[in-house]
């Protein structure tokens, strides 16, 4: 490549870069009044409650319940279990016992990331009752179907569809048992048409005319307007309601259980560990550190941008274990290329191109498949681990995909860019060759 020409993509590059750099950490108004400003990438980031805090409730048993509450480990797991199936990641469940002594029952706290379906979610996480199942002619219809039989098999949210005015709905399937699908759709043949009602407790939960035609085998496919009504229904579906009676005694805002400044701290040791690596690549191995260096940095701004480009993402302590893991990926395989760069270079007698295409082509099977390993193992994690450690492996797995494109991409790109502009191209690789007499002892050994 010509100087004139690498010179022309170097500067529009290093704009490109400078401008990504000022939206990524920069802070500035958007008008003069000061009334709209620009936060920053680390502004846009959603945070969940481990590192912003959110909303806790006080959660006590009502006035009229009638079933003591003899185990309130089982109760807490139950609450556990519905919680993360409504999609929260980092939240607590606490019990709280009183100091007067005539207080003998347990007060819960949940706190979580305040969200617009917080208040209705923790209505359905501590909803009372059992389901029961009415149906008949009429979408009224108070007669009891199903009886002293186990109903639903299983239930589960099946995410968004849209229909064709593009508009968004969100799916829900449950399965019924062999034994209740028979008997509901005997109850259905018998009938010319066939409304089916479920409540929880005094909740209706679902309630439409259906036929045999709406069952896919044994499972009945439904939908909701929103994605937290859908969560939701699949919440009571699945697992019911509970035994006792608990109700909403108080509600507070919370900062985060590991302090309020933690996502300062977290934002802190990522920038620390990429500036010491950018740093080390430098220092370590001269002129092709800095090709390497650059990689990292785009590394670091790619892995930064699609927090907030890949829909969905709230990052919690371990999405930031997640950050800091794909890191030190990216920077141990950026090691490993400039190490193979110098011992191709100073131990035979090539020139320097020739040196670094022979490390590019040894280092590319290693590092690509030590970078699928690890993405493998995030998508593993990712699809059958929930809460902190499903964010750790977001963010650890765009960090493996992202690092073996900077590594095999991008620096090479820089090379390919940088290397023509030096004069003394032995010079700017900074790598000192062996004496041409170890370098013949070595070849006749060889």
């Amino acid at each position: 490549m010509s100087k004139r020409k690498s010179i022309t993509l170097l500067s529009i590059i290093s704009v490109l870069l400078a401008i990504v750099l000022v939206l990524t950490f920069g802070q500035f108004k958007l008008d003069k009044a000061g009334v709209n400003k620009y936060a920053s990438l680390f502004g846009a980031v959603e945070l969940d409650y481990d590192l912003e805090g959110g909303t806790a409730y006080t959660i006590a048993l009502a006035d009229d319940n009638e079933e003591e509450v003899t185990d309130i480990n089982s109760v807490i797991q139950i609450l556990d279990y519905r919680m993360s199936a409504l999609g929260y990641g980092a939240y607590s469940i606490k019990a709280v016992k009183s100091t007067d002594k005539d207080v003998l029952d347990y007060t819960l706290r949940i706190e979580a990331k305040t969200t617009e379906s917080l208040a209705s979610d923790i209505s359905v996480v501590i909803a009372h009752g059992t389901l029961q199942f009415f149906g008949g002619e009429n979408s009224d219809s108070t007669t009891e179907i199903l009886k002293d039989m186990n109903v639903i098999k299983k239930a589960q949210y099946t995410g968004a569809t849209t229909t064709t005015g593009e508009t968004a709905v969100y799916g829900v399937s449950f399965e019924f048992t062999k034994e209740a699908y028979d008997e509901l759709v005997e109850l259905i043949e018998a009938s010319s048409t066939y409304h089916l009602n479920i409540k929880l407790g005094d909740t209706d939960i679902f309630s439409s005319s259906i036929t045999k035609d709406n069952f896919r085998n044994r499972t009945l496919p439904i939908v909701s307007q929103s994605e937290a009504g859908a969560k939701q229904m699949a919440v009571q579906l699945k697992y019911g309601g509970l035994g006792y009676k608990y109700e909403i005694k108080d509600t507070e805002t919370v900062t985060s259980p590991l302090g309020a400044d933690i996502a300062k701290k977290c934002a802190v040791a990522i920038i620390t560990l990429s500036v010491l690596s950018i740093a080390l690549l430098i220092i370590l191995y001269k002129g092709f550190g800095i090709c390497t260096a650059l990689s990292m940095l785009i590394f670091i701004l790619g892995e930064g941008w699609l927090l907030i480009g890949v829909p969905g993402i709230v990052l919690s302590i371990g999405g930031v274990v997640g950050i800091l893991g794909a890191t030190v990926l990216a920077g141990i395989s950026m090691a490993i290329l400039a190490s193979r760069v110098k011992e191709e270079f100073i131990g035979s007698q090539k020139t320097v191109k020739a040196a670094i295409n022979k490390a590019f082509k040894q280092t590319l099977v290693p590092t690509i498949s030590v970078n699928v390993a690890c993405g493998l193992v995030a998508a593993l994690l990712f699809a059958f681990a929930d809460g902190l450690v499903k964010n750790f492996a977001i963010t650890f797995g765009i960090g493996a995909v992202v690092s073996v494109i900077c590594v095999l991409v991008f620096t090479r790109m820089f090379n390919a860019l940088i290397l023509p502009l030096a004069k003394n191209k032995e010079k700017f690789i900074g790598f000192k060759r062996l004496p041409k007499e170890e370098l013949n002892e070595g070849t006749e050994e060889a």
